[in-house]
């Protein structure tokens, strides 16, 4: 009786392995679960950071090779950027800036930002301000630079009134 309870135990084993497989290939052949069975690979696009209207998607990656004409498209992140004289040791936040760079710059290369009327409350009396672009989120900037930083942030310089600051963007707000 022992080797008939083995036998059936194999048998039924084996059953179970041979329906695996054919799922398993099946499921291959189909592309998966989540395609619907057309073959292709499964691409979900990212939605953007919760709070934005859907016109934001795509806004959010600031290239490295054209800093300021990624940012100059961008409306939806306010960028939170603290202006610092570094001519004294240690240097010190003279102002922060709360600034969306597509509301109130353009770009007039890849690496500079010309600015209206983003001095509000601030201690600047001045209309306009022209930002170079060095670094997105610590990585140096240039036309040979690959890639993008998604919700990256631009340090560099900020010219008000022809004195010349550190710009340092530290964050964003969102909705």
């Amino acid at each position: 009786m022992k080797n008939t309870g083995d036998a059936l135990i194999g048998r039924a084993s084996s059953l179970i392995v041979l329906i695996s497989s054919i799922v398993m290939i099946a499921l291959m052949v189909t592309g998966g679960c989540e395609n619907g069975g057309h073959g292709g690979p499964s691409v979900t696009p990212s939605p953007p950071p919760t709070g934005f209207p859907p016109e934001c998607d795509g806004t959010f990656d600031v290239d490295l090779s054209c800093p300021a004409t990624s940012l100059a498209g961008s409306v939806c992140l306010p960028y939170l950027c603290d202006v610092i004289d570094d001519s004294e040791e240690p240097p010190v936040i003279i102002d922060n800036l709360t600034v969306v760079f597509g509301d109130h710059c353009t770009d007039t290369d890849c690496f500079t930002l010309e600015c209206q009327d983003i001095f509000n409350g601030s201690v600047f009396d001045a209309d306009a301000a022209t930002i170079i672009i060095d670094s997105v989120s610590g990585t140096p900037v240039g036309e040979d630079v690959e890639g993008s930083v998604f919700q990256g942030t631009p340090d560099g310089v900020i010219i008000i009134g022809g004195e010349e600051f550190a710009l340092d963007c530290n964050g964003f707000i969102t909705p």
